[in-house]
């Protein structure tokens, strides 16, 4: 009878992948098709194993021709997805204050209605970025492509506003900057909603007062994914 070869301790050992990486492959494909990297059959091919992915070396090898930086991606400093303990921190970062991005924030609502209330993608992108004017509810649809709304720069009708993402085995990505509370609501069908704050000392929205301004997101993903980062202005 066959029996488990254990583990050496030179060998690496190879990292189970989660939905969430595996989401984060997809959504990268997604774009790649939109960048014209990848055709749709390649598309479906690679989503498939990407869904049936075990350990994240082999989600990395799903995007390593179209990502100049794979292993940063799902949060690998090095190939070979083999474990590495964090160096302990005895230090504890400072809060920053939370007053200063919520009252820029405050400072882009003008109460004035209109905007774009829809962002739309088929097989190719839709992006909101800059400047732009974001009303009360705004709905954004990728089908098989890529979105990126963006509301680090934008001026807001109100201090609520919804978001209502829409995915099939495509991606959305949702900018939000510092000072906004999210809260988000939406359903994965073989996909899934992210929210996150990115890695670059933004100020978590669990650290707001309740009376910050809100974004809240709903909608379905299936068979792809929505993100929700929070990150600091460029």
């Amino acid at each position: 009878m066959g029996h488990m070869t254990e583990p050496t301790g030179n060998e690496p050992i190879r990292k189970l992948a989660t939905d969430i990486n595996r989401n984060q492959v997809v959504d990268e494909l997604s774009a790649a098709v939109s960048r014209g990297q990848l055709t749709l059959q390649e598309f479906e091919d690679r989503s498939a194993k990407a869904w049936n992915a075990r350990h994240l070396d082999s989600l990395i090898a799903l995007i390593s021709d179209v990502n100049d930086n794979p292993h940063s991606l799902l949060g690998q400093q090095f190939p070979g997805a083999s474990y590495v303990p964090a160096p302990y921190q005895s230090t504890t970062p400072a809060t920053p204050n939370a007053s200063d991005p919520v009252n820029y924030v405050r400072s882009r609502i003008t109460g004035n209605p209109g905007g774009s209330k829809a962002s739309v993608s088929f097989l190719g992108a839709s992006v909101r970025k800059g400047e732009w004017h974001v009303p009360n509810e705004h709905t954004s649809v990728a089908f098989m492509g890529g979105n990126q709304i963006d509301l680090r720069d934008a001026f807001f009708e109100s201090d609520h506003i919804q978001i209502n993402a829409y995915t099939m085995m495509g991606g959305i990505e949702i900018l939000v900057p510092e000072g906004v509370i999210v809260v988000c609501d939406g359903i994965g069908i073989l996909g899934g909603f992210e929210q996150s704050v990115d890695k670059s000392g933004a100020l978590n929205p669990a650290r707001l007062p309740k009376n910050a301004p809100t974004l809240r997101v709903k909608g379905v993903a299936f068979m792809g994914g929505v993100t929700v980062v929070t990150k600091k202005r460029d």
